[in-house]
């Protein structure tokens, strides 16, 4: 008498998985199409200037929600993005907190640094971008993801993976399967 096996129906996929799947997937397709049906913009914030001891702060690595507002809507205490004067030597956007408005601009200061920007702003009724929410942590994949070697790295692993599985899958295929002997009264088989 030989043992013959059946075949194996392949397991049903548990529905904790869909649920893992939705609950990554659901935050990040928020943060990446609402803002942009809401019309504001995003970025992730790289430093620490806005990331002190007073609420409403930002950390590094948070993404930041802004929308666009005439300046006349600035008020102290608002939060807001933009460009310094060429004059002050710095070429990257900055984000600071609006500390005062007078006749001769807007007075500026990161929430960690010990005292006010040296410029003064003038917007001269151009829209500027304030801060309208503020995700912490969130931005550190977003950070992730813009790397090319990152890219680099998790496409070669995949890859590697692959070639793996392929490799084992056909060596599990092409190994003989094991002879079953007779089966005794015992229950156990003896080779011939």
């Amino acid at each position: 008498m030989e043992i013959a096996t059946s075949p194996q129906h392949p397991a049903s996929t548990p529905w904790w998985r869909l649920v893992a799947l939705v609950v990554v997937l659901a935050p990040v397709s928020a943060l990446v199409l609402l803002p942009v049906g809401l019309g504001l913009q995003r970025y992730v914030a790289s430093g620490d200037a806005m990331d002190g001891d007073r609420p409403g702060g930002i950390p590094r690595g948070a993404v930041v929600l802004e929308r666009e507002v005439p300046a006349d809507d600035l008020r102290p205490g608002d939060v807001i993005s933009f460009h310094p004067p060429s004059s002050s030597g710095v070429d990257r956007m900055v984000t600071r907190r609006v500390v005062s408005i007078g006749p001769g601009g807007i007075v500026t200061r990161g929430d960690a640094l010990p005292a006010a920007d040296p410029w003064r702003l003038r917007p001269g009724g151009d829209p500027v971008p304030r801060v309208v929410m503020v995700v912490p942590w969130v931005g550190y994949a977003y950070l992730v993801v813009s790397d090319p070697l990152v890219w680099l790295v998790v496409l070669g692993s995949a890859a590697a993976v692959g070639l793996l599985a392929t490799r084992t899958g056909r060596r599990a295929r092409d190994a003989p399967a094991p002879r079953a002997g007779p089966v005794t009264a015992l229950g156990r088989g003896t080779q011939p």
